[in-house]
């Protein structure tokens, strides 16, 4: 159903209506009491948005920091960028230099241990011996040389010294290295020891259980760990003779067979050969 308006607009109001002449003081009490309302609301609005604003200008300003922040680390970060680029051509450079003179540092390292070897030619090694307070090497040296029947006097010794373990935290001894007048009585010593079938150490009236005492050409850092390698690889496969001759490691797998010269980790291979035919 509709309506027509314009028949209300028509139409004389029902004689229940009655018309309000004037406003009661209630109705302007509660127009205060609105207006109060509305302005303490405004007022609220207002300070609610003024501290928003203030969040939000203090959140633009630490945005700006951590904007700076972020700027300053990356251009950080390309210097840091930049430096590893160059630190990274000049290792390659330098890569490349190190490959290309790799066999000429490889032959001044051969030549250097050569050198050094050939000042110790006159050098024995004695390992193993018993360490005592207050002990004579030089009357050691000499008492060997009775046993081995290779004499020696003090004259034929220039310098005898103990030196430290390669290993602080060994319990063997220091071992006693020998300067000898010449090689010769470096050799003919060595020599005597061997034919003797070595030393023990009651045999040279030091006190104590008998101790297997040994001697050996001084050899440089690089021969002994290539000598330990060759022994290991003689033990591992049967070789019967492994030893040293004037600063050469020599194998020999047995008495017919010839001995075989290790000079470098290359020359290992040499033993390849009599190890296949086992």
């Amino acid at each position: 159903m509709s309506i027509d308006g314009s028949l209300i607009d028509k139409e004389s109001p029902p004689p229940y209506i009655t018309f309000r002449k004037g406003v009661s003081s209630q109705e302007i009490d509660f127009c205060h009491e609105f207006k109060s309302f509305q302005e303490n609301m405004i007022s609220m609005l207002e300070t609610w948005f003024t501290k928003q604003d203030d969040k939000f200008t203090k959140l633009l300003n630490e945005f700006a920091s951590v904007k700076t922040s972020i700027k300053y680390i990356s251009d950080k970060y390309d210097d840091l960028k930049k430096c590893t680029h160059e630190v990274k051509s000049r290792v390659e450079i330098i890569e490349k230099s190190v490959q290309t003179n790799e066999p000429r540092i490889a032959y001044l390292e051969a030549k250097l241990d050569y050198i050094e070897q050939r000042a110790r030619n006159c050098n024995a090694e004695i390992s193993n011996l018993p360490e005592k307070r207050g002990e004579n090497l030089i009357s050691i040296i000499v008492n060997i040389a009775n046993v081995i029947k290779q004499p020696v006097s003090a004259r034929d010794i220039i310098s005898i010294h103990r030196v430290p373990q390669s290993n602080p935290n060994s319990s063997r001894p220091k071992n006693v290295i020998v300067k000898f007048a010449s090689q010769i009585t470096r050799d003919n010593f060595i020599s005597a020891v061997c034919l003797n079938k070595g030393v023990t150490s009651d045999q040279i009236n030091i006190q104590g259980s008998p101790q297997k005492v040994y001697v050996n050409e001084h050899l440089t850092l690089q021969s002994k760990e290539l000598f330990r390698q060759v022994r290991d690889i003689a033990k591992q496969n049967r070789y019967r003779f492994v030893w040293i001759k004037h600063g050469v490691i020599l194998a020999r797998a047995d008495v017919p067979t010839p001995a075989i010269a290790i000079r470098s980790e290359k020359d290992i291979s040499k033993l390849i050969p009599y190890i296949a035919k086992q």
